[in-house]
């Protein structure tokens, strides 16, 4: 292969993460009550870094993002969670109510069944919050998006039930 093909390859990858990730953004741009205009200054950047660190689904409408922690993460520490459990950034559907943020959040919590997973949602979205207590969270504190409310939700590591005795 040729530098010049290899770097057309590169650039035609760049240019679909581009693209998907202005398909994000417009996916965000659709619930402004959660998402304020604020909001959007860092978005992309944000989006491009999960990416690159293979911290984001984004299939079907869905946008699910997240964080697993390298180090002891001193914000959750109280709530008992540590190196290697995950924080869930965004979860967003770009038609609520299709069923697919749900699939995928599913599937997603499966795979990560052995770590503790967390989460921080404004108190105004009822909706999530309701989503999140039916598949296994638990409200386990307060936070502040800026000015605005939120609450701590965590789902604790589903532990392996020993068989026989």
């Amino acid at each position: 292969k040729t530098r010049k093909a290899s770097r057309r390859k590169r650039n035609n990858k760049t240019k679909k993460k581009l693209s998907k990730i202005k398909k994000i953004v417009k996916i965000f741009k659709q619930y402004p009550k959660i998402f304020p205009r604020g909001y959007f200054r860092f978005l992309e950047g944000t989006l491009r870094e999960k990416f690159q660190n293979k911290e984001i689904i984004f299939k079907n409408g869905v946008v699910l993002t997240w964080k697993k922690y390298k180090v002891n993460p001193g914000k959750y520490t109280k709530y008992n969670f540590q190196k290697g459990d995950i924080k869930i950034n965004q979860l967003v559907n770009k038609k609520q109510g299709n069923g697919k943020a749900k699939k995928i959040f599913l599937n997603f919590l499966k795979k990560h069944r052995n770590v503790n997973v967390i989460l921080d949602v404004l108190t105004t979205n009822e909706r999530a919050i309701k989503f999140y207590k039916k598949n296994g969270f638990v409200k386990v504190g307060q936070t502040k998006f800026g000015d605005l409310p939120g609450i701590i939700m965590k789902r604790k590591k589903i532990e392996k039930i020993k068989k026989g005795g």
